[in-house]
């Protein structure tokens, strides 16, 4: 999520139309609507007295003339407006949004005045939530920066914060749901006064970022048809970029189009200026094509610009395994296991290999070292964030007591392959069968890592 904003403390003025004229006029805003006439707020003794108690700040009094006024006559705008007035103060935003709706339903005008009010309320709930957020309290920043997506979506920076954190919270329909709106906010323009070039040319670039981050949720929920627009206009932008392109493919190859995501696949594997992560994410991509053969040379690729990694050589092995290629596997296998010396899949897969060689002699020696190892390593991850790089994985006992102590040390690599960090990880042998969680730490950033087990 990115750094939040502190917005100033806001506080809304009350202006209040004028009583209704005998003949009333057509308004007209500052950037051109003109308002159909609707019923004309006419003040009265409540809406006199509720606003004095507003100017007052004695808010409670207030809402409870503004209510009275709408008992009283429930087609007098006014007491709606004050209502709703009140309710933002009060940060009822739900309710503040649901009176300055009915209030200019009755006279669509009143909108000129309602907009700053609920600008003023949006600013309120944004600092409330902040105020939430930054004592820990996520569930209260989600609640309260829901509200101020509803009183007000001319401004983007609450939808932005909210939809970052849902989806660090894993929230990804939700997340989706915050943008969307977001981007329906954009579309809109103020009432109240024209855009200025600067505020123009930064809602632009907003937009630009959050459909960016929109559409990156869309593909990691599958949703492909509706990520492909968001990546083609993305492509229009940056038709060089790599990454974009992948994703497009990514897209094209969830919606069935596999010629139209295979060319671009090919055209990405072609070119020698690719990053590390954006070679993995290429082979990640054509693996998922069911591209076997492309997959492994994006993934023995990896291994030439990170030979030290044991996700490469894991990714490698498995591209070969699901593409049958054996008698590449055997080599990309046994080097696999100098770095996942205890994985259980690592040590079967090079004895099938073997063994779709014909070679039975060889598949039996790795069947039985596999079967003898005193624990299995499974499910491991690399992880990076706030500088952190951590490994999680799963310790499974095999031929080991109960209890018994395992050391492993994990190596930690820069992207140009120097070792930048080797803790050691001490951990109790779990029953036969049975795997406990474990998960060892590099104070830094890093690309890849290998195990060894220590004995």
């Amino acid at each position: 999520m990115k750094p939040l904003t502190i917005l100033g403390r806001c506080s809304p003025l009350l202006v209040l139309s004028a009583c209704a004229t005998s003949t009333p006029q057509p308004v007209i805003s500052p950037t051109g609507i003109v308002y159909e006439l609707g019923t004309p707020p006419v003040e009265t003794r409540n809406s006199q007295t509720a606003t004095l108690f507003l100017r007052q700040n004695r808010v409670d009094r207030a809402l409870e003339l503004a209510l009275e006024g709408i008992q009283e006559d429930s087609t007098n705008s006014i007491h709606y407006f004050l209502a709703g007035v009140a309710h933002a103060r009060l940060r009822h935003y739900a309710s503040s949004d649901s009176m300055f709706r009915i209030a200019q339903r009755i006279y669509p005008a009143y909108e000129l005045e309602i907009e700053p009010e609920r600008e003023a309320a949006w600013g309120s709930a944004f600092n409330q939530g902040l105020e939430a957020y930054e004592n820990g309290d996520v569930e209260g920043a989600i609640m309260v920066w829901n509200t101020a997506t509803g009183i007000y979506d001319l401004r983007p920076e609450v939808h932005r914060n909210l939809a970052g954190l849902l989806t660090v919270e894993g929230q990804y329909p939700e997340a989706i749901d915050v943008y969307e709106k977001a981007l329906f906010g954009l579309r809109k323009v103020p009432v109240t006064r024209l855009l200025g070039s600067d505020e123009l040319t930064t809602r632009k670039q907003v937009k630009t970022e959050l459909e960016e981050a929109l559409a990156q949720l869309l593909l990691l929920t599958d949703q492909f048809a509706e990520a492909e627009p968001l990546l083609r206009r993305r492509l229009e932008r940056n038709p060089d970029n790599p990454q974009v392109r992948s994703d497009l493919a990514a897209a094209l190859n969830g919606l069935g189009r596999n010629a139209e995501a295979g060319a671009i696949y090919g055209a990405l594997l072609s070119e020698e200026s690719l990053e590390t992560a954006q070679v993995f994410n290429l082979g990640v991509g054509l693996f998922r094509s069911g591209d076997y053969a492309r997959a492994t040379d994006a993934f023995r690729r990896l291994t030439d610009l990170q030979p030290n990694s044991r996700d490469a050589w894991f990714n490698l092995a498995n591209s070969l395994f699901a593409g049958e290629f054996w008698e590449q596997l055997i080599e990309s296998g046994e080097r696999l296991l100098e770095f996942d010396p205890l994985g259980e899949n690592t040590g079967l897969i090079v004895a099938r290999a073997h063994l779709e060689m014909e070679d039975r002699e060889g598949a039996l020696k790795f069947l039985e070292q596999t079967e003898q190892l005193p624990v299995f390593v499974d499910q491991l991850q690399m992880q990076s964030s706030g500088g952190v790089t951590t490994v999680v994985g799963r310790l499974i006992g095999n031929t080991s007591e109960p209890e018994t102590p395992i050391t492993l040390q994990f190596f930690f690599y820069d992207d140009a392959g120097a070792l930048v960090g080797s803790p050691i990880q001490i951990l109790e042998t779990p029953p036969t069968g049975e795997g406990t969680q474990f998960q060892v730490q590099h104070l830094n950033r890093a690309s890849a890592y290998r195990y060894e087990l220590v004995n």
